[in-house]
């Protein structure tokens, strides 16, 4: 490890000690003031919470333009099961494992505290020459990019714009895609248990999951869409009643667990379990090589208490055919970047809570009426069942613009850096520089960063050797403008 990179990854590893899931920002917001009153640097906050650091040229570079550098302050949480780690106050526990940094049962939190290591590294380092810097470092990215969506534009007074949230070195992102989040929630026919029933556990887990956008197209399977395929394929065999359906964390995060429990009368127990084994089998082996961890459990948890309720077997059907009917995975690739998701939706959280069933549903497209069919088609399915329907405004996307003087700047300089060139193209996650560009017009943009796979999973991990390359290419670039 080179000692740009121990220098960046020592800020990373004090940032990591500070708990900092999305909407709780407030200690890291506040360490992130103490660094910068110590350092004599001025901070704004607006009412969101969105923090801007600027900090004044070095010799010779008085005249340059104002620079940002961007990213976000919150993670998401997602740890193995069984982990017993707090999120709420426990230190992310970081591993290296040659030249990977993850963590130990939980999400890294490279997304996006990365960024905030980079751009701090970078003001520290006295070897590097700059312009003007604000460092604008948001809340709440990752439930909706909500924080940047409230932002005072007032707060930037720069134009070039560079992002430090993408996931792969190498690649400059110069557009993202929009996203909206669709609610669905369909009250539900419960009464008590009459006669002799048997009680059915059943478990999804072990799934990849992962990034929502990132990693949408990677074949990985969605745990609330296993549970409704298997739900699906037992109706096929004996009437049942759900009694209990959980599945999915987060509206950005594919599913890696889903749970369900389902009562049957006695005398079809039997049949139904071996029907939702069977099909278990033709599942697990479908995704045998992208999501191998894929694991199904059937268990029978004995008789039900007749005190006990559950939904009816008609109301049953119809929210196992309407998870089974939603959407969810790439929907149309786009023309310009034909290995590029253009439009997609997640089946991101169900769950049968205060009797009735609710459904999140997250689209994405880089094609704002694509987005709005995406979203029309997902209001459908679940009005078609009776359901009460919300779809968000969610957050723009960023088009791309072919003349940045941004993207050529970079370019050349990654070019000259590396010997090689670097790969642009348009992200399906959505980025904030879509937000940012809509509230403050005229940004020249482009985001990039380290590699950093299985982001929103426990098998998030950074790639130590991109940490150094970033590096160089963010130094030569700021004292290009020199």
């Amino acid at each position: 490890m080179g000692n740009a990179t121990r220098t960046v990854i020592d800020y990373f590893e004090q940032i990591n000690q500070i708990p900092r899931c999305s909407k709780q920002e407030q200690q890291i917001s506040r360490w992130l003031q103490q660094w910068a009153m110590v350092r004599g640097l001025a901070v704004r906050l607006d009412p969101a919470g969105n923090l801007v650091i600027q900090v004044p040229p070095t010799d010779g570079f008085e005249q340059a333009p104002i620079i940002i550098l961007q990213g976000h302050m919150d993670m998401v949480g997602e740890k193995c099961a069984g982990s017993d780690h707090d999120f709420s106050k426990d230190s992310i526990r970081m591993v290296q494992d040659g030249p990977w940094l993850t963590a130990r049962e939980t999400t890294l939190g490279a997304d996006n505290g990365i960024a905030i290591a980079m751009a701090l590294a970078l003001v520290d380092s006295p070897d590097v020459s700059h312009p003007p810097l604000e460092l604008f470092f948001t809340v709440d990215e990752e439930t909706g990019l909500t924080g940047v969506l409230k932002m005072d534009p007032s707060l930037l007074s720069g134009k070039i714009l560079i992002n430090l949230d993408s996931e792969d070195e190498g690649v400059f992102v110069v557009g993202c895609a929009g996203g909206r989040n669709t609610t669905i929630n369909r009250p539900l026919d419960v009464q008590i248990f009459d006669g002799e029933y048997e009680l059915l556990g059943m478990s999804a887990q072990g799934m990849k999951g992962g990034h929502s956008g990132v990693d949408i197209a990677r074949h990985r399977a969605n745990a609330n869409k296993v549970m409704a395929r298997l739900l699906s394929t037992g109706m096929t065999a004996a009437p049942m009643r759900l009694v209990e359906l959980k599945g999915g964390t987060g509206r950005n995060v594919i599913p890696r667990e889903c749970e369900a429990f389902v009562a049957c009368r006695r005398d079809r127990v039997d049949v139904l379990k071996r029907t939702i084994v069977s099909g278990a089998d033709i599942i697990k082996q479908e995704y045998k090589t992208a999501d191998p961890g894929l694991n199904i459990h059937i268990d029978k948890k004995g008789p039900v208490n007749a005190s006990r309720r559950g939904v009816t077997e008609n109301d049953t059907a119809m929210a196992v055919n309407l998870l089974v009917a939603l959407p969810s995975g790439p929907a149309e690739m786009a023309e310009d970047f034909p290995l590029l998701v253009q439009t997609s939706s997640n089946l991101s959280m169900v769950e049968i809570k205060n009797d009735a069933l609710v459904v999140t549903s997250n689209q994405r497209s880089s094609v704002p009426s694509r987005l709005d069919a995406i979203c029309l088609a997902v209001e459908a399915v679940g009005r078609l069942t009776g359901a009460t329907v919300h779809t968000g405004t969610g957050y723009p996307s960023w088009p791309m613009d072919r003349e940045s003087q941004l993207l050529k700047r970079c370019t050349a300089l990654y070019r000259e850096r590396f010997d090689t060139e670097p790969t642009v193209q348009i992200m399906h996650a959505g980025l904030e520089c879509g937000v940012i560009g809509d509230r403050c017009p005229g940004m020249d943009m482009i985001s990039l960063g380290p590699t950093i796979e299985n982001p929103h999973s426990p098998s998030e991990r950074l790639y130590l050797p991109s940490v150094e390359k970033v590096w160089r290419l963010m130094v030569a670039l700021l004292e290009s403008f020199g």
